[in-house]
């Protein structure tokens, strides 16, 4: 396959397993301390972009709508996420991100060849867990299979963040979801090009919602909490495409399964069934995101944690949530080293149920149960009636 062999041979494959480690090809090697001339020039970017971002969030100087200003912060947020990833792709990375298979699986499409047989173990993209994602996320990322990965990798972290500050200012600018973006979750994603902040994103924007189903299992715990007309028949549309290009993908991905032992539903967790009680709430948005997220098979790591940064409805709460996050990784570090890597990934989960899902719990427990507006409830507290 063409189009996967060359970004191997270029320099994109996992270097702790032998190979050539991922650069980019006109930039040379920095020393530990140095400051190359292309990071330079991201941080006065950066400085550039956050200094006019001040000017006008001062709106007593600069005549500005608060949807322009919304614009602006959701173009800030993007670009820097955009030039932050970039910095970390364009050095030596020990291994490849995680959106690296699904690019090599839509080149592969592209090249009419299954994704399924070029993505694994000893394949022409050389990764070491079959393709664990559906054909729906290999099409999504179809228009960016032309480009170079180190490219892909920041336009669609950018893309990410900035779907998900458009999607959690639409009923006002400083709203405490805000956190998510300095959280330990969004260093991870960005570090990793997930898709967590982008499905979130599409889950509050209603013309995105079709790219729920590029994730389905987060995807159906964001539709159960945000569910719309025009997501279901965009998911369904794209998922019927999918089938139609590629009839037995299905079956395909399904058979990926075993190899993923680690992707288990919270709720099965030591103290994952206290999430059942969110039910008493079911009338409400944040409480069926809840138990979405707990119901839902998924790798529970730090990043799959985004979506829950829309529980909380005060500054405090969200720095909370922001906190326990980081004491939820330190006490997965403080309780290893482990045995084996499914031992590793069950730690990181039980310690996230604790200290995030379990506090959320308690949030939403607090709250009256009564029907959520289709938008999320962030930003101002609002005013309800039991």
């Amino acid at each position: 396959m063409p189009g996967v062999r060359d970004a191997r041979s270029a320099g994109q494959s996992r270097a702790e397993r032998g190979w050539p480690s991922r650069h980019s090809d006109c930039e040379p090697v920095c020393r530990r301390g140095d400051v190359s001339p292309a990071n330079a020039i991201v941080l006065i970017t950066l400085i550039a972009i956050w200094t006019s971002m001040a000017v006008l969030a001062r709106r007593e100087y600069v005549n500005v709508s608060a949807q322009a200003l919304r614009l602006a912060l959701t173009l800030s947020v993007g670009v820097t996420a955009a030039l932050l990833s970039w910095s970390v792709w364009s050095r030596p990375q020990p291994q490849t991100s995680d959106l690296a298979q699904v690019w090599a699986g839509a080149r592969a499409l592209l090249h009419h060849q299954n994704p399924y047989d070029a993505v694994g173990p000893g394949r022409a993209f050389e990764w070491p867990f079959p393709l664990f994602y559906p054909m729906t996320a290999v099409m999504t990322l179809v228009p960016l299979a032309w480009l170079p990965l180190r490219w892909v990798d920041p336009v669609f972290v950018g893309l990410g963040f900035a779907l998900f500050t458009y999607g959690i200012t639409a009923r006002g600018l400083w709203t405490p979801a805000l956190m998510a973006l300095v959280s330990l979750a969004a260093l991870m994603t960005l570090q990793t090009s997930q898709w967590s902040l982008l499905l979130t994103g599409a889950a509050l924007v209603p013309a995105f919602g079709w790219l729920l189903v590029a994730k389905p299992t987060i995807g159906l715990a964001l539709f159960a909490a945000f569910p719309r007309w025009t997501t279901a028949i965009g998911c369904s549309v794209l998922l019927i495409l999918s089938v139609l290009i590629w009839p037995t993908w299905v079956a395909d991905w399904r058979a990926t399964f075993s190899s993923a032992p680690h992707v288990i539903a919270p709720i099965l967790r030591t103290g994952g069934p206290l999430v059942l009680l969110a039910l008493l709430r079911w009338r409400r948005a944040d409480a069926r995101l809840l138990l979405g997220l707990a119901c839902v098979p998924h790798t529970t790591v730090p990043y799959e944690t985004i979506p829950l940064f829309l529980i909380p409805q005060t500054w405090p709460q969200a720095w909370m949530l922001w906190a326990l996050g980081l004491l939820a990784y330190g006490a997965q570090w403080a309780t290893g080293p482990y045995e084996s890597q499914a031992a590793y990934w069950a730690s990181g989960a039980q310690w996230i149920v604790v200290f995030l899902y379990v506090p959320c719990l308690i949030l939403i427990l607090r709250r009256p149960n009564v029907w959520s507006d289709p938008a999320p409830e962030i930003g101002a507290r609002q005013q309800e009636a039991a």
